[in-house]
């Protein structure tokens, strides 16, 4: 990934670099500790694919304003917003829109950075490969993987339960999940589920948003709610 981080506090600026760098996560890192320059930056072309971008700058939130704008820009680079007042800024951070990936407070958890980094990273890759291609009657047809809410496994068979309808492949359910981005899993051996749609986990079964339920079986019930709430932490 290429990653942007701006502070103007330079000693934070370099500790989020050492970071960055331990981490061995980011293909590039540029360090602003001046919005003028990260601008120019990008008017020049440079694209990032997440910011950590400090909220508090001379006392304005212009860390917001700057997202805001960017947002504009480049809709597809994750903002991870950055802070030493958390009390200030965690309600007005959804004030204005942007693509908020995730909300650090200083001094920054390296933990918790990696986390939100491989959030942001699964996140770009689920934009990359935004549709499951699947054999259908001799054709091949292309479904959103935003739409869909669960994959069922039967006989010989897979059908793609998208909120418009259900769809019919003779596609292996295993081969379908090697190539799913992380928010899809396999909580029953005949069950894939997109946990982006999942409204709670109740005994052992999984409400989806659209009213609909989906089986965990017992020996995937620890390790599906396990997975379950990581996903949400990440997503937090």
């Amino acid at each position: 990934m290429d990653i942007a981080v701006c502070d103007d506090n330079k000693t934070i600026l370099r500790e989020l670099e050492s970071q960055l760098l331990t981490l061995s996560m980011a293909d590039n890192i540029s360090v602003f500790s001046d919005l003028d320059a990260f601008w120019l930056s990008v008017d020049g072309g440079k694209r990032y694919d997440a910011v950590l971008m400090d909220i508090d700058w001379d006392e304005k939130a212009a860390g917001m304003d700057t997202a805001a704008e960017l947002y504009k820009l480049c809709p597809e680079t994750k903002i991870i917003y950055v802070t030493g007042h958390v009390e200030k800024f965690n309600q007005k951070v959804f004030l204005q829109r942007a693509n908020m990936s995730g909300f650090l407070t200083k001094p920054v958890d390296i933990e918790l950075l990696r986390a939100n980094l491989q959030k942001a990273a699964d996140d770009l890759t689920y934009q990359e490969q935004p549709a499951l291609a699947l054999q259908k009657q001799g054709a091949t047809i292309s479904v959103p993987l935003r739409e869909i809410y669960f994959i069922e496994s039967r006989r010989h068979t897979a059908n793609v339960h998208t909120a418009a309808e259900v769809i019919t492949t003779y596609e292996r359910l295993e081969n379908i999940i090697r190539n799913m981005p992380s928010n899809f899993y396999q909580c029953h051996k005949s069950f894939i589920v997109n946990m982006n749609h999942i409204s709670r986990i109740q005994s052992g079964e999984i409400y989806l948003k659209n009213g609909g339920r989906v089986p965990i079986s017992r020996a995937r019930h620890n390790e599906t709610k396990e997975a379950y709430h990581n996903y949400i932490g990440r997503k937090l």
